[in-house]
């Protein structure tokens, strides 16, 4: 029995180790990463409208804002709402993930002339 014993409660404190491993709080996140899986989903989800560069489309029926050097939609809130609920000229995309939302906000905020940093999953989730 000792020796089931001694054996059980070192398995047991290597699952504890595990677990705790597994627990631990998420690495951190640079803007690099965030800015990368954001231009994955900018390209499939809103280039179509946005362009490529974020030149937008300001003539004709179908206008689009350009989010290239354009400050007023480079607050987190704001493309976090916009994204959420979609708008006049945009579908909602409420369906995206904290995670996503984030990626896709910094790399918008980061792209083609802007340069306003990270958009966290927490301000994410804040504005929601």
């Amino acid at each position: 029995w000792v020796a089931l014993a001694t054996a059980a409660l070192a398995i047991s404190g290597s699952w504890t180790a595990a677990i705790a491993q597994n627990t631990a709080a998420p690495a951190p996140v640079s803007l690099a990463m965030l800015s990368a899986e954001g231009a994955s989903i900018y390209r499939t989800r809103c280039a179509k409208c946005h362009g490529r560069n974020g030149d937008g489309n300001l003539q004709g029926p179908e206008v689009v804002p350009r989010l290239a050097g354009n400050f007023a939609h480079v607050s987190v809130r704001e493309i976090t709402v916009q994204i959420i609920r979609g708008g006049s000229y945009m579908p909602p995309f409420a369906n995206f993930t904290d995670r996503e939302i984030a990626a896709v906000a910094t790399y918008i905020r980061n792209a083609s002339g802007n340069d306003h940093g990270i958009a966290s999953q927490a301000e994410v989730a804040g504005n929601r």
